[in-house]
């Protein structure tokens, strides 16, 4: 296999139409790659069915936080149901949260995604809508009457966010970075090993991309999910 993959950043499209060619005229391999897609990894995790439906969704069709398959694998048993949990960014992930844990609380900067999005959610799910880059949204944490076992930080000024979520985690509480890969995030990743956090990444691709990327759970002792 060496002397067939390349590194894709060193190909023009040309070449890679003719390697993908060459791949496929290995019998052997494209069977892999068929099973790969038709009943493998990318079937049973819903990777296929949410790229062929332009959704973030399971292998069921339920939806899923569009984070790194072996995140969405880890975090998935040890949600609890009497979790609280905040979101920067609303969306399919609010979705998924509000199917194990007592409440969801998400910012979100879209109006018109928010209106969408309302009719969808269940009675525990509440969605704030605040502008984009105020400070309203990064800190709307501040403002919960309970705080979060959870927040997960996957919307606009993630960096403004993590700061201003930090003290308003429950004691033992978490914090979700998607996109903890990102160059314009490490001021965040920063700040939270800092405050004692501790960093878990979890690379991989993500429901229905090809690029390989990271979402990181931040934790300290005694937490929340026993790491």
């Amino acid at each position: 296999m060496s002397n067939i993959i390349e590194s894709s950043h060193r190909l023009s499209p040309a070449r890679k139409a003719w390697l993908f060619l060459r791949l496929l005229s290995r019998p052997a391999l494209a069977r892999r790659l068929a099973t790969l897609v038709t009943e493998g990894y990318l079937a049973q995790t819903g990777w296929m069915r949410s790229a062929a439906t332009d959704s973030v969704v399971d292998a069921c069709g339920a939806p899923v936080p569009w984070a790194t398959l072996p995140f969405i694998d880890f975090l998935t048993p040890r949600l609890q149901p009497h979790w609280h949990v905040f979101e920067f960014g609303a969306g399919a992930s609010t979705l998924y949260y509000a199917r194990y844990v007592r409440s969801v609380i998400a910012v979100e900067h879209d109006e018109e995604f928010a209106r969408r999005l309302c009719p969808r959610l269940p009675a525990h799910v509440r969605l704030l809508v605040r502008a984009r880059g105020s400070p309203d949204y990064a800190n709307a944490m501040a403002a919960l009457d309970v705080a979060p076992e959870m927040a997960s930080v996957d919307g606009r000024d993630r960096v403004r966010c993590v700061q201003a979520a930090i003290p308003f985690l429950a004691l033992g509480g978490v914090l979700v970075l998607d996109d903890s890969e990102r160059i314009e995030y490490k001021p965040a990743v920063a700040d939270l090993l800092t405050a004692g956090f501790r960093q878990l990444e979890f690379w991989g691709v993500a429901p229905g991309r090809v690029e390989r990327k990271c979402t990181s759970i931040f934790y300290r002792r005694d937490n929340v999910l026993d790491l």
